[in-house]
């Protein structure tokens, strides 16, 4: 009766029935444990709002929001509560900590291992997961690349994800394209043109991923989906104000006929409701928009009807299939609920992060070990050299420290490590030094122990010797 009266309330109950009713629910788990080794100390209130300086809206943090015990039995009571699309964007992605809660809380499963082939990365992978049930993706999950060594697991397993996405996005395997038509916002993907052949199931794999990567609050800075393939993919109708975020050509043409009269404009006389499109063959093909669209002319009184099957033709039509399955990727975890949770801003930004790195933030939320602190002259040195990096730069050197070329959304106090365990960005003295080689300091370079967010830096008697040290790891980097 549990199951059959609660299961399809919430993500968290869903699981918490199917334990109870296949007896792998042991005993309570000890959340405050949970907490301290799982959980942000905080998270930021992120509001998608009107920013003055660029006249369009963009993302503003608005301060930090403490997860102290009280807060945390609050989100993990989300799951029996009902959060609509209009609540806070914090409150609604507290929603997904209720999710990974229980995932941690949960008993009686180990931690998957997939070991995959680097050269053939995406396809290995894959085959690897259509093998296994849907739980391995709201698990943690362990990596191993074949003929390597296995000494830094968490740094494999972000430099999976980082691979993974490349190679999604590679024109090599034909599932995404970067949009090629002049439009408000660049460097954006859309789907590949359909094409005999075509895999689809490839789609429904990457939505496994998408969610996988929000579980696992990785941000994918390569996967910036165009505006209108993120409301296709939220069941979200597509309106014209959209069309500049795809087609800029497409949307003066059809915002030109919105705007005025059709009755007397010789420039609307011989329009009629068909359209030219590309086949699969690649060829253009006249189609007809309505049934027997090739008699119907426009008029003032139809116009609306028009702008809506041409956007209908030209952007969702195409990519059915491709949105259909990306669909039961992105459902097989989260059973639709991110539909009715989350606006298309806040979608893109749980899938792709931020784009600024906050060095205060990063400074905040390091540890120093050993006989370094905030105050010691050669961290000094060093903030004061990752100060002076541009955003590239910066990038580089995170990659080089912890794996991954982008930050979480709730910033550097959320970093994961091992099994999903909070590892700040912590930095530790080179100690190997000797009596008969007291300068070896000097010809050591900087390490990186990826899996614990860490950094081994020697202690450089002055600037130019730790700067010349971190240029050469940008160097390497590149």
């Amino acid at each position: 009766d549990f199951k059959n009266n609660y299961k399809g309330n919430s993500i968290f109950l869903s699981h918490l029935a199917d334990s109870l009713c296949h007896g792998q629910t042991q005993d309570e788990p000890d959340f405050e444990k949970i907490r301290k080794q799982y959980v942000p100390e905080y998270m930021f209130d992120w509001r998608y709002v009107d920013d003055p300086k660029i006249g369009v809206k963009s993302w503003k943090n608005y301060g930090k929001i403490k997860i102290d015990s009280n807060m945390f039995q609050k989100i993990r009571n989300l799951g029996s509560t009902s959060i609509g699309a209009s609540e806070p964007f914090y409150l609604k992605r507290s929603w997904l900590f209720s999710y990974i809660i229980h995932r941690f809380g949960k008993r009686g499963h180990e931690n998957p291992t997939i070991t995959v082939d680097k050269n053939n990365i995406f396809e290995d992978s894959y085959n690897k997961f259509i093998k296994t049930k849907d739980l391995i993706i709201s698990r943690p999950l362990k990596i191993k690349f074949v003929n390597e060594k296995e000494e830094d697991e968490e740094g494999i397993y972000r430099e999976w994800y980082s691979c993974m996405f490349k190679e999604i996005i590679s024109p090599k395997l034909r599932l995404f394209m970067y949009n090629p038509y002049p439009c408000c916002e660049q460097n954006t993907l859309l789907f590949y043109p359909k094409y005999p052949g075509m895999k689809f199931e490839y789609y429904v794999f990457i939505g496994k991923l998408i969610v996988k990567a929000i579980v696992d609050l990785i941000p994918i800075r390569s996967m910036k989906l165009n505006r209108v393939l993120l409301k296709a993919i939220l069941n979200r109708p597509i309106n014209l104000d959209d069309i500049k975020y795809y087609n800029l050509d497409l949307y003066q043409k059809l915002k030109y006929i919105n705007d005025n009269q059709i009755l007397g404009n010789p420039q609307f006389q011989q329009i009629r409701f068909i359209w030219n499109i590309k086949n699969q063959q690649n060829l253009i093909q006249e189609i007809e928009i309505v049934p027997g669209g090739k008699n119907i002319f426009l008029n003032d009184n139809n116009k609306f009807s028009f702008i809506d099957k041409v956007i209908y033709t030209e952007v969702v039509k195409p990519y059915a299939d491709h949105i259909k399955s990306i669909q039961k990727g992105l459902h097989s975890i989260f059973k639709g609920e991110l539909e009715g949770k989350f606006s298309v801003e806040e979608l893109n930004f749980l899938i792709s992060g931020q784009d600024i790195i906050d060095i205060n933030d990063w400074k905040e939320n390091t540890i120093y070990k050993g006989s370094y602190n905030a105050n010691h002259p050669v961290i000094k040195m060093f903030w004061q050299k990752i100060g002076s990096l541009n955003k590239k730069e910066i990038i580089q050197f995170l990659r080089f420290s912890t794996g991954s070329s982008s930050v979480p959304i709730d910033g550097f106090g959320s970093l994961k490590g091992v099994g999903g365990k909070i590892q700040k960005f912590t930095i530790e003295p080179y100690t190997n030094y000797s009596a008969e080689n007291p300068d070896v300091y000097k010809f050591h370079k900087i390490e990186a122990k990826r899996c614990h967010h860490t950094i081994i830096l020697p202690m450089y008697q002055s600037k130019q010797e730790l700067d010349k040290a971190i240029n050469i790891i940008l160097n390497d980097v590149k």
